[in-house]
Parts: structure tokens; sequence; C-alpha cells
């Protein structure tokens, strides 16, 4: 069964496409994320873009990798049989959530697994405008982009679990190699 609160990192296959045709491939990266879920009933899922993935086969998220730009959603389902939870992204941040990084509003789902390690599978899309606020990077939404917008695309993320320094799941144990021990 999935957890109702984790930050977990996780090594990402990213497809970038087109807003209006998002079957339409137009380029492809690895990349880190961070997947956090929260809330009293485990109601909310951020996924922040954390950087490139440099090393081909990454084991191990590198410690210092940090949110960049993060989606956020609600739950909209569950099921303990499956041991899955499926999130709806939002345009708009609910109030009085703060987030790490800067947000950005999409449309989507996102469908995490538990099978022995945990599994997301994102599809969304998302247009907006970028400006900024205080001195900190704001996206807004633009419900009715403009063809061929710099500002609007779709992504097809696939994402696994890697062990991360800075992982946390209530009642788990650190990753072995990870894991402090205390020497007499």
């Amino acid at each position: 069964m999935l957890a109702k609160a984790f930050v977990i990192a996780m090594a990402a296959d990213i497809a970038r496409s087109d807003y209006a045709k998002p079957t339409l491939i137009r380029s492809r990266s690895r990349e880190w994320l961070i997947a956090c879920r929260w809330g009293p009933e485990g109601e909310y899922l951020s996924i922040a873009t954390a950087g490139p993935i440099t090393e081909p086969l990454a084991l191990a998220a590198p410690q210092a990798i940090a949110p960049i730009h993060s989606l956020v959603g609600v739950l909209v389902s569950e099921s303990e049989t499956q041991s899955t939870s499926t999130f709806l992204l939002v345009r708009q941040l609910p109030a009085a959530i703060e987030l790490a990084g800067t947000f950005f509003p999409a449309d989507g789902y996102v469908l995490l697994q538990d099978h022995g390690d945990v599994h997301l599978v994102c599809k969304t899309r998302y247009s907006h405008s970028c400006g900024w606020l205080d001195g900190k990077e704001i996206r807004k939404d633009i419900p009715d982009p403009a063809p061929y917008s710099a500002e609007a695309m779709s992504w097809h993320i696939e994402a696994t679990r890697r062990d991360w320094i800075g992982e946390f799941i209530p009642g788990s144990r650190p990753p072995e190699r990870f894991a402090i021990r205390a020497t007499g």
C-alpha cells in the first residue's frame, strides 16, 4: 500500500510533445524528480523537477538535488487492492499551500503505483506565462494558448524511486547504504 506521506527522489524519462497534439513527441530527457505526498489524508502530491540525470545507470539520486518547478495534484481515487493512487493536476495552487521551487500550473493526472517500489506515470499539458514577483519566478495559467506557443506543451513522464539521502517515508528504514550505524 502506498504511504500517505513521503518525500522521495525519482529517476524520470520525460517526453515533451505538442500541446494540441500530445502524441507528437518533440524531445526527450532524463531528469531527477522529487515527489512529495502530504495532507491529513495524503490528498496532495507535488512533483518537482530537480535537474538532469548525468549518469546513464543512476541507482541513487545526488545528495544536493532540490526542487526547481513543481506540479501539484489533488487525490481523486485510491485502490488498496491495486496499491495505486491517482491525482489530478491543478492550474491554480490551492490556498495556504507553500511549495519549494516554482509552481508549475498544469492539466493532467498522476498515477502512483507501489508494487515493491514506487513508480509514477504522469500525463500533463500546460500553457503559462512567466514573470517575476518580489524577486521570485512565477508562472500563471493561460487557459487558451496561441498555436505553437513556446510556453505551451505536453509532457509524458515515467519515473521510478531511487535511493536518496533526503528521502522520508514514515515508519521505514533508510536505504542500507545510507543507514547510520552506531559504533562502540
